[in-house]
Order: C-alpha cells, then structure tokens, then sequence
C-alpha cells in the first residue's frame, strides 16, 4: 500500500499546555486512536508530541517533517504548529497539510516512479532548508549525487559559495526572500564536488516565510570518487563526524531523548516514580552524548586548513537576549536569576551571527553548571579600541590563576570528571572567536567567581 492522500484542507488539531489531544479531524484522531491513545487523553503520535514541546519549550511556529507508525502502516506527514500566544499555557494548533501511508512491507522499498522522476532530472536532487538554511528535507536520486548534506546541517556549513556570488550576497537574497539562481557551490569536504544550486523561497499558510526548496545539480566535468577509500586510501574520509558518523549518531540519539522525555514526563500515563526517574536519566545522558557529537562535529571543522566564518553584522545586546532565552529553563531549574543589558541599548559587531550565538550559549551554560542554585548570572557589553565586548559574570567558586589559560585547551576539565561537559566548549569558543577577529578570555579568583568575555571587532553605526 502507498497511500499519498491528497487533503483538500489541512488536518487539523489543538494541543493543550499538559499534551493533551482537546480537538482533531477525523484522519488525526484516526492515527491516535491507533497509537494507543484515548479521547481527551495524551497526544500519543511520539514524533508529533516532541514537535509540540518543541514548539512551547521555543516558543516559535514551526514546520517539520513528522513519521508515525502503527501496527499496519508507516505514515510520513508534514505539520505545522502555531501558537495562540506566548503564554505557555496557550493551546497549540497543529495543521498536517501532508499525509503519505505506506505498508510496512513496502516501507523500505525504492518507488519505482520516484526513481524515474530522478533519472529525468539528469543528477539533480531537491533538498527542502527552513529559514537558517537548515536542511529538513532531501530526496536523493539513486543513480546519481548521494550526499546533499545531513538532516539538520546548514547548507552554508557544507558548501563554499564559489564566485561571482559571494557569501554576503547569498544570505542577503535569504534574508530578503529571493529567489536564488544560478548558485555555484562546492562541498568542503569528500569528493568536493561542484553543485548548481537553484532556490525557491517557501511561504507557509499563514504567509511566514519557511525557508527555501533548492534543486541541487552535479556540475562537475569529472565524474565524482565514489568512496572515500578510492580517494584517499583510508577507510573513512577526512569528514568524520561532519558528514559521517555526526549524522549517523544524532538521529537514533535523538529518537532515544525524545521517547525518554516522554516517559519521565509521564505524558502517556502514570508511572512509578523511580522508572520516571530512570527515564530522566536517559535523557540526560543522550543529551550529554549528544552534545558531545555536535562538540566533535565543530572541533573537525574549525581545525580544517579551509575553515571560515562570516562576517555578518550583529549585535552583542540582541545575541545576549537570544541566549538568555534559549537557556531560561535550565537557569530556572536552579533559580538561578540572568540579567542582561536593556534591550533599548546596542552593541554592534562584526562576526558570524551563528558562531557568535554558539560561544554565548556556551558561556552561559556554563556559567549556569558552575554557579550555586539562587544565585545571579549578569552580562554586560562595552566597547574599547575598536571591539565591542560581551561579559558574562557568574557567582561561582572561580578558577585558580593557574589554571586560567589550562581551561582552553582540549578536553580539559580541571577534574570535573561529572558535570556533563565534554572539555571542549571553550576550545571551540576561543578558536571561533578568534577565526572572527576577537578573542575570548577570563578573569577569576578562587571563590570570588568567573567572567569569561568575548571581544569582536566593533562595527561603525552610521
């Protein structure tokens, strides 16, 4: 059975703030029903419950591919969430505007027709981005390029913009929603094949912009290696974890904290309260894993002879804000309390906006791992000869001036064997800020806190 449902409106539901299903169409309830779930119970699609939580922990609309399986079919479908407010309390709206059913038998099976659709296209593939160019979706033609990229890799991360476009021009188009044409791309690593790349920007039903579908084709006059071993006489390639095992380890790491998640959080239903708490523990250890795939996935490529970042316009005071959001939660488990610069104030720099956001993140999670609960995490910006500075300052037990340059090195955890970091945060951040024109260092004292401060190059206001 393959079963592409062509749906006339969207299939609609609504969430509540606890997971539970207030209201579906018929083709939604269907599915729940089939998963094990009750009227007025939990969401019980997995993958469609996590894109909820997703969406109220982000506070953000989103629109993603979602799989669910049953007892008789696999079901891919595209849904989109959108919040009534901000307020977490809210109903969520979910709307599935694509619905496609296979049969276990034929799950894995190629599609006859897709595969001929492909060898029309001549070597081409269509990949599907969201607004930070993230890929979200790919198909792959099976007689031709096999890798596009990873799910969740930013194309921008996997290729170099070849000229006459430039990389500046490339995110202007993207940041006004134009089409792109015409785009020459070489991939950083591999075989570094030659793509034509050809953007759509996509507009969902709300009319927000969603991000690009791009069709990728080969414009190499050579035919590519097709394995890293003929390449380079090694059993894998130069590209470990960036496009090998990275995307390899995130996907069933991924599965495994979302299903744990669920489990200690008891959406499904009671629960023993030490299985919940084992289930907690999972989780926590998949995300310990995975950041660490994600922190080796950055050591790879800051370390590459070719590694470069942009140099975009930010500002220090809206990054601050931006991460202080992203890690709210985790600062609030520990009462801890994050102030930050008025918003009205503006710090601008010179730097990659994704690099620069990563390095906050970083300081501030770890500012949140080290301080004692109840306690206070300021930043604060300045500016001096010619960079814009962001401080972060924590009440924690500092670090001993011999060990102040020691913590930059790789792997490095002053003995700290249990507190879920990997050592390699702030030899990633340093490098990052460096690769930018900046720098990143410390000031601290034994039991008298830390402020780790990041510096880029100050950018002239008109």
């Amino acid at each position: 059975m393959n079963n592409a449902l062509k749906l006339a409106e969207p299939v609609r539901g609504q969430v509540d703030a606890d997971g539970l299903l207030l209201s579906a169409d018929p083709l939604l309830m269907r599915l729940h029903l089939r998963c094990g779930g009750k009227e007025g119970g939990p969401l019980a699609v997995p993958e469609l419950a996590a894109l909820c939580r997703l969406s109220r922990r982000l506070r953000m609309n989103l629109s993603r591919p979602v799989h669910a399986s049953d007892d008789d079919s696999r079901i891919e479908m595209w849904v989109e969430t959108r919040l009534s407010s901000p307020e977490r309390d809210q109903p969520l709206a979910l709307s599935i505007i694509d619905w496609k059913e296979y049969s276990h038998d034929e799950s894995d099976k190629a599609d006859p027709a897709r595969d001929r659709d492909f060898d029309r296209l001549e070597g081409r593939g269509a990949i599907r981005t969201d607004a930070a160019l993230r890929i979200i979706a790919k198909q792959m033609p099976g007689k031709a390029a096999r890798n596009f990229g990873a799910i969740g890799q930013s194309l921008i991360d996997i290729y170099d913009v070849i000229p006459p476009s430039a990389h500046a021009k490339l995110l202007e188009a993207v940041a006004e929603r134009q089409p792109i044409r015409n785009q020459r791309m070489r991939e950083k690593s591999g075989a570094q094949r030659l793509f034509v790349m050809q953007g759509e920007p996509l507009i969902d039903k709300a009319g927000l912009f969603a991000g690009y579908r791009f069709a990728a084709a080969l414009d190499d006059p050579e035919p590519p290696v097709k394995d890293a071993r003929q390449a380079s006489g090694k059993l894998i390639s130069d590209s470990l974890f960036g496009m090998q095992l990275g995307p390899a380890l995130r996907q069933p790491l991924g599965k495994i904290i979302a299903n744990a998640e669920t489990i200690s959080t008891k959406l499904e239903g009671p629960l023993r309260g030490d299985y919940a708490s084992y289930a907690k523990d999972i989780a926590s250890a998949g995300r310990h894993l995975l950041d660490l795939v994600n922190d080796l996935s950055d050591l790879e490529a800051i370390e590459r002879p070719d590694f470069t970042v942009a140099g975009d316009d930010i500002d220090l005071v809206d990054l601050a804000h931006r991460a202080a959001g992203l890690l709210a939660v985790k600062a609030a488990d520990h009462q801890i309390r994050l102030e930050l610069p008025d918003k009205e104030q503006k710090m601008p720099a010179s730097g990659e906006f994704r690099r620069s956001l990563q390095i906050l993140v970083n300081l501030i999670g770890n500012a949140i791992r080290y301080s004692p609960d109840g306690s206070v995490i300021s930043l604060s910006v300045s500016a001096d000869q010619g960079f814009a500075r962001i401080s972060v300052s924590d009440q924690g037990s500092g670090i001993a001036e011999e060990d102040q340059e020691r913590i930059f090195e790789k792997f490095e955890r002053l003995g700290r064997s249990g507190d879920g970091g990997s050592g390699l945060g702030l030899f990633i951040s340093r490098r990052l800020a460096r690769a930018m024109g900046g720098s990143l260092a410390v000031e601290s004292a034994a039991d008298q806190g830390s402020t780790f401060t990041l510096s880029l190059p100050a950018r002239k206001t008109p």
